[in-house]
């Protein structure tokens, strides 16, 4: 029983891995006063891009870089048209969704009409020799990016409660005008904001891929950006709670996983939606009582 504890947990990290990503990275955009509601399409797009750069190249380097590099990209279409221009921006998201989720299922169905794109996932990582450790020694023995996202959101948690530029981010969020007043650039730091969000976003879509699947497929994120702007609601804007937010909705896709391939007599169907009533569940009860930042989808405007 310890073992099959311990399996479902240590399965729930890089399966939480790309949630966690994106989520801090959203967090930042809306604590600006920006929602980016394209993150699913984004995670979609950089998947392709990391697997397709690594098959081509070799380099996990220069996936990686890919994914980043794409995640920017489209982030910076959704900066320029809700922060330059100040459209909707949940229109302007659901419309960097559809582009982005187009892109990469077009992208798809031309490199797989020659040979589809496969890299070996990167290996796990004995953090410390920790992963010898009888019981809890697979929860230290993860890939890179296991270890990277948890350590991304503990340095950007600190930056955004602990120093100047932080406490700016917030800010933009919460009361724009009064930053203005006090000579903070509101819509340079949304601008930023939303970049750094995409890279998050990014770096979700490329820890799917070469973080543990190794391959790209139509529908490959199944809701995961979603479940991610559903993390930044229960974590009330806290890339530390966070992590505990990720890790709750990894352990559901972890507990599924492993219920179907033991075998149980629940449907697969069933097993499958798991993630996704946990996600319905959060929307409906842990919101009550949220307080989302002042300005947030407000454009700023000087006055």
């Amino acid at each position: 029983m310890a073992d099959i504890v311990t399996s479902i947990i240590s399965a729930s990290l890089p399966l939480a891995t790309p949630i966690l990503f994106s989520a801090v990275g959203e967090v930042y955009n809306e604590r600006a006063g920006v929602m980016n509601l394209g993150i699913e399409g984004i995670m979609a797009v950089t998947a392709l891009a990391s697997v397709w750069v690594t098959f081509s190249t070799g380099s996990y380097a220069l996936g990686f870089l890919a994914a980043i590099v794409v995640g920017i990209a489209v982030a910076l279409v959704h900066s320029f048209a809700c922060v330059t221009i100040g459209i909707n921006q949940l229109i302007a998201g659901l419309m960097i969704f559809s582009l982005a989720e187009g892109i990469a299922d077009f992208g798809y169905r031309t490199v797989s009409a020659v040979v589809p794109p496969t890299v070996e996932p990167l290996q796990a990582l004995n953090l410390f020799g920790l992963g010898e450790v009888p019981l809890i020694g697979p929860l230290f023995d993860q890939n890179a990016l296991v270890y990277l996202a948890f350590a991304l959101a503990l340095v950007m948690g600190f930056v955004l409660y602990r120093t100047t530029w932080g406490l700016g981010v917030r800010g933009a969020g919460e009361a724009p005008q009064a930053c203005d007043a006090a000579g903070i650039n509101v819509n340079l730091v949304r601008h930023l904001c939303v970049l750094i969000g995409g890279l998050m976003a990014g770096l979700g879509g490329a820890a799917m891929t070469l973080g543990y699947l190794g391959i790209y497929q139509g529908g490959i994120v199944a809701g995961r950006g979603w479940i991610a702007i559903v993390v930044v609601i229960f974590a009330r804007w806290s890339p530390y709670r966070a992590i505990l937010g990720s890790w709750m909705f990894g352990l559901g896709f972890s507990v599924a996983s492993n219920l179907i391939g033991s075998g149980v007599g629940i449907p697969y169907y069933v097993l499958l939606a798991l993630p996704y009533v946990l996600a319905l569940f959060v929307i409906l009860v842990v919101h009550r009582g949220t307080k989302p930042p002042s300005a947030l989808t407000v454009p700023f405007r000087r006055r």
